[in-house]
């Protein structure tokens, strides 16, 4: 049985409710909200609320990127990260996502592969020492009239969990005037200074929009700081120091 679709060439929902709140975020992505209605930023595990995030996501992606390929359904790292929203009453208008590793864990994070892995681009810095993690995901419905506050401030409650959550290290990819943007939201709302966009480092190009040469950012956070440059080197094994 053929699935059904859109006008614009997305799978339609199968059941009431998605086909409800699809509607809504239609709805949403076309119409400003009113700035008497309250943004609230929260980490959430509703169900309702994700689903939305997951909809907005896929929406904004295929329409960022210029793509019907990006599937924005949970994924194996939505149910292993902290999920950040935004929302205006029960309706979701953005999120993000950070996914932390344990020193001893070696599960891929989001950006890695069999072939690219953060340990091995980056063998000076102690992520077996340290937790570290990765920010992904990031959408914001761009017809909001708030959307660069609602960014700002997702942007400094995420960075925030990540100092809470005393992760050494976090890291995220964009494209490179994203990038930018990031590195100077981090600087100016956050407050930390050591946030490098690694033009020296190949990301992986991506099949779903292969012509986007995509930048991975490196944040370094209070943490890191505690650790002497001996506990730093000496995890390097040797051959592999960075000068």
């Amino acid at each position: 049985m053929s699935k059904r679709t859109t006008p614009d060439g997305e799978e339609a929902p199968q059941n009431f409710l998605e086909q409800l709140q699809a509607s809504i975020l239609r709805r949403l992505s076309r119409t400003p909200w009113s700035r008497e209605e309250q943004v609230v930023y929260e980490f959430t595990n509703d169900r309702a609320l994700l689903h939305q995030y997951y909809r907005i996501r896929e929406i904004m992606y295929r329409k960022v990127f210029h793509t019907d390929k990006f599937i924005g359904a949970e994924d194996v790292h939505d149910k292993i990260s902290h999920i950040l929203i935004a929302r205006r009453g029960k309706l979701v208008i953005g999120g993000c996502r950070l996914t932390i590793r344990e020193t001893d864990e070696d599960f891929a994070l989001p950006m890695e592969t069999p072939d690219f892995k953060l340990r091995n681009v980056f063998p000076n810095l102690p992520l077996r020492k340290l937790r570290h993690g990765e920010i992904s995901r990031f959408a914001i419905l761009d017809e909001d009239e708030d959307k660069f506050e609602v960014m700002h401030l997702l942007s400094k409650l995420i960075i925030e969990k990540c100092v809470n959550s005393e992760l050494g290290f976090v890291f995220f990819k964009s494209n490179l005037p994203m990038a930018r943007n990031w590195r100077k939201i981090i600087r100016n709302y956050c407050g930390l200074e050591k946030v490098r966009i690694c033009t020296e480092v190949q990301v992986p190009e991506n099949p779903i929009h292969p012509d986007i040469t995509w930048y991975l950012c490196e944040v370094t956070l209070p943490t890191s700081e505690a650790l002497t440059p001996h506990q730093i080197t000496s995890e390097i094994p040797e051959g592999q120091l960075v000068h």
